[in-house]
């Protein structure tokens, strides 16, 4: 899949995407599709930033009601039918309860109102209608809920997702329809005669390619990658950090969406491997460095689980963590705020146009990219091919008996065909996950996995992070070397080490990830 730089040298295209996030992806895909000679380049590796760590929710935004943000409410929640329908393997219904205490934010009478407006909202859909329920009720729905002043709730539906397999299914499905994609391979900017200058991480090969568009989906770096094209003024884009911790998988479908005293909105939401709580919202600027969970975040969402479950989770339940930053627009006031309504802006530079993407959210990211393609290339916008078109894996029969069928939908039978010859590639990696060793083949020889981390934490996704145990990462780093035949991560020691390191700062510490795993 993945395109070696050097084989672009010279070349033009229609369409240059910087940045291999959910938007990047979503772009390229929209461009490919509308028949445009498309270029995706990532500096690093598709979705390792943002696009991998979110709350995992394809949803309207219920809180984004109080702000008055109708439209998007409204566009978001056609989008997530659209991936309901068109992702299936992906996007999944999800049943959502908002309990009420005498001391969380808001009332039971606006809530009401404001679930039933989200459902009115939502037009034509297939999610059930949310309903009251009584305190008993909602200890039934979601055992571990505090029963201790709670005052009943109401039950509504979004739905939930594995964002990092969302983003690459868009690149997969951008490749398929003509796109070149290039991770790690970062743009460093554009001469005085216009042409965008390349350079490939595994070469480190220079090239040149040529384009009169450039979309800037750099999400919370947009403004470093505007300052390539030596443009100056005021950034465009704020950016704000938010926290989450993974808890063990719990039983049943219902997830929470609590408001607490301080009226944030806090979620748990279960998975198959595992629960992902939270969110912060702090403003924080761009490092160079990826953000990290800081102890003053643990210490508050820790402090929301125990005002939300019974027992409170310790901090010796937290079996992962990360840390991601939205990219938000630049502006005053809180970030909780701030409308997150994606839009591009065009700046003029020497090798034509560039457009930045600022803002959006997971749930819009395709009708922001049929959008962003409508206005660059002054195209109809209501008849693009994507509100139709499956993404990889949507089509076909639905087996949700298939664990495979869950993280590959209809492509499963091809990763059984690759494993006829070695049937042993259809057992799992290792006994303590249950991704199978012909995952990481198929990830090695058709999803762009370049080095041992993106295989290990973007290609084989797990909520609980990769297993660290040595012999489990020695088998799967076996196959690595069998497949890349590269000198890249081609080293045990060297690879896991790195592997090791960036778990530890995704994590910030809070999981020794040497050790906690093998000692569970």
């Amino acid at each position: 899949m993945r395109t070696d730089p050097r084989e672009l040298n010279g070349k033009t295209f229609d369409l240059l995407v910087v940045g291999g996030g959910i938007q990047g992806a979503a772009i390229a895909r929209e461009a490919a599709m509308r028949g445009l000679s498309t270029l995706l380049v990532e500096a690093r590796d598709f979705a390792i930033g943002t696009s991998s760590r979110s709350s995992r929710l394809v949803h309207g935004g219920l809180r984004y009601l109080q702000q008055a943000h109708f439209s998007l409410v409204r566009e978001a929640l056609h989008e997530r039918e659209r991936l309901l329908r068109l992702a299936p393997h992906l996007v999944r219904p999800l049943p959502v309860l908002l309990p009420f205490y005498p001391d969380s934010g808001g009332s039971r009478f606006l809530a009401w109102l404001g679930v039933h407006a989200y459902s009115w909202l939502s037009g034509r859909s297939t999610m059930p209608s949310p309903r009251r329920m009584s305190g008993k009720q909602a200890l039934a729905a979601f055992p571990g809920l505090r029963s201790r002043g709670l005052r009943g709730a109401v039950q509504y539906y979004d739905a939930a997702t594995s964002d990092a397999r969302l983003t690459l299914a868009n690149v997969v499905a951008a490749v398929e329809a003509g796109a070149r994609v290039s991770n790690h391979c970062e743009l460093l900017g554009a001469t005085p005669d216009g042409a965008l200058q390349l350079r490939d991480g595994v070469t480190g090969a220079e090239v040149v390619v040529r384009s009169k568009h450039v979309v800037n989906a750099g999400g919370p770096r947009a403004d470093a990658v505007r300052r390539l094209f030596a443009l100056e003024g005021s950034n465009l884009v704020r950016t704000s950090r938010g926290s989450h911790l993974i808890l063990d998988a719990r039983p049943g479908e219902t997830s929470l969406a609590a408001f607490l005293p301080d009226r944030r909105i806090q979620f748990v939401v279960p998975h198959q491997d595992g629960t992902v709580t939270g969110t912060t919202d702090i403003d924080e600027d761009v490092t160079e460095a990826d953000p990290t969970v800081p102890e003053a975040d643990l210490r508050y969402l820790l402090e929301a689980l125990g005002y939300l479950l019974d027992p409170a989770p310790t901090v010796g339940d937290v079996r992962f963590a990360y840390c991601g930053w939205r990219s938000l627009p630049a502006g005053r006031g809180p970030a909780g705020a701030l409308n997150r309504e994606a839009f591009l802006v065009r700046e003029s530079v020497t090798s034509g146009e560039l457009h930045t993407a600022v803002g959006g959210k997971l749930t819009t990211h395709r009708a922001f990219a049929e959008r962003s393609i409508a206005q660059i290339f002054g195209i109809r916008g209501d008849d693009s091919p994507t509100r139709t078109t499956a993404l990889p894996g949507g089509d076909g029969a639905r087996d949700v008996r298939d664990p495979l069928w869950w993280r590959h939908g209809s492509r499963a039978p091809q990763l059984r065909e690759l494993a006829r010859r070695e049937p042993h590639w259809l057992e799992p990696l290792c006994a303590h996950r249950p991704l199978l060793a012909v995952e990481a083949i198929y990830a090695l020889r058709e999803l762009a996995a370049v080095t041992f981390s993106d295989l290990m934490l973007r290609r084989l996704v797990h909520l609980q992070g990769p297993c660290m145990r040595r012999e489990c990462l020695r088998r799967a780093h076996d196959l690595f070397v069998m497949e890349r035949g590269t000198a890249i991560d081609g080293v045990f020691d060297a690879a896991a080490s790195l592997l090791e390191r960036e778990v530890a700062h995704l994590t910030g510490g809070l999981v020794d990830v040497a050790v906690a795993v093998a000692a569970r």
